[in-house]
């Protein structure tokens, strides 16, 4: 063979090989961009040095005390608003009817991490985005509302803390009014039907009343309008009222609790903020911790962990919170060894 003729075949040769090298990066990199479409985004590779953008995307009013929670959770573990972290807030305040729109709008805007505060706002943006990384924070049943595969391996996008453990968990503020209130008989529940998450209380509820053979009567409360015609409704109907752990409740917590207690109702809430305004018990999770715990989550998915492999957080401990003064003016005497269970007494 000629050198020439060899030369030129190992150019070739030569060619081929770098033309099959160009091919092989291009798929990668192709790859590559599948993989950014298809998967949860990792924060930390996304945007590294800039100031990370947060939603806060709430079911209630605000700005509130549970957001006031996150904030400090995130500056106990170094991060400062405006130097490296931005946290924009989202309110919903009972306007069921937007939450898709305002979650396309939030996931349009492209922030490395949504945190969602309840119920509906998770499942909205659930459904706006497979992609950014979610925190959903005091969620109910998230495996059976769909939110979750599992709780120690969600999958997908989100993660968070739930407020419950198990239906049984739902129906106990049922069993501790009766028992702090034994003659009752006529139970009232404040939920709100727009809240997917409230359904599971209103079903456990229902069927510990049928058990215990106590009457119960459902109130739904859709927006802060609701809350008079409710009680004109149960006025003279029931005796006792429970009101579910559920966003737009909390945000009217006060004008509830006035509302029982001119309606002299002993009263059952879901958080304990509402026991020290004057109701005369509470019992659930411990919400202004929740809210600072989630703060680590979402330092952990900004670090690169993703939300996939971060379990759902289940209550470890629910507080139960006596007002012995409500409980004075009700004319009801709280049986002492109730008042040993709780966490805290009221005088």
């Amino acid at each position: 063979m000629g050198t020439s003729v060899y030369r030129g075949l190992c150019t070739g040769v030569t060619h081929l090989q770098e033309e099959r090298r160009m091919i092989d990066r291009r798929g990668l990199v192709a790859s590559g961009i599948i993989i950014t479409v298809l998967a949860p985004r990792s924060v930390k590779a996304q945007r590294p040095g800039k100031v990370l953008q947060v939603v806060f995307f709430s079911v209630a009013a605000g700005p509130n005390p549970l957001a006031d929670s996150f904030r400090r959770g995130l500056k106990e573990l170094g991060y400062s608003e405006g130097r490296d972290i931005s946290i924009r807030y989202r309110w919903m305040a009972g306007h069921e009817s937007q939450y898709d729109d305002v979650a396309r709008e939030l996931v349009q805007s492209e922030p490395d991490v949504i945190v969602t505060a309840g119920h509906p706002p998770a499942v909205a943006i659930k459904k706006a985005t497979a992609q950014i990384p979610i925190v959903a924070l005091a969620v109910v049943n998230p495996v059976g509302g769909g939110l979750a595969a599992s709780i120690s391996h969600p999958g997908g996008n989100l993660t968070g803390f739930s407020l419950e453990v198990t239906p049984e968990t739902n129906a106990k503020m049922l069993e501790l009014l009766h028992e702090a209130a034994p003659k009752l008989t006529r139970i009232g529940a404040l939920w709100n039907s727009a809240n997917p998450g409230s359904r599971f209380y209103l079903d456990a509820v229902k069927q510990a009343a049928q058990s215990q053979k106590l009457t119960l009567n459902a109130y739904d409360v859709r927006r802060a309008e609701d809350i008079d015609t409710a009680f004109r409704s149960l006025r003279g109907n029931v005796e006792g009222l429970i009101v579910f752990p559920e966003g737009l409740l909390w945000t009217y917590r006060r004008n509830i609790v006035d509302a029982a207690r001119e309606a002299q109702l002993a009263t059952i809430f879901g958080y304990r903020d509402a026991t020290e305004m004057g109701a005369l018990m509470s019992y659930g999770p411990d919400l202004v911790d929740l809210f600072r715990r989630g703060a680590a989550y979402v330092d952990k998915i900004i670090k690169g962990v993703k939300p996939a492999e971060l379990p759902i957080q289940q209550p470890a401990k629910f507080e139960l919170v006596i007002n012995v003064k409500t409980a004075t003016a009700l004319n009801i005497g709280i049986p002492p060894t109730l008042l040993a269970r709780a966490d805290q007494v009221i005088e």
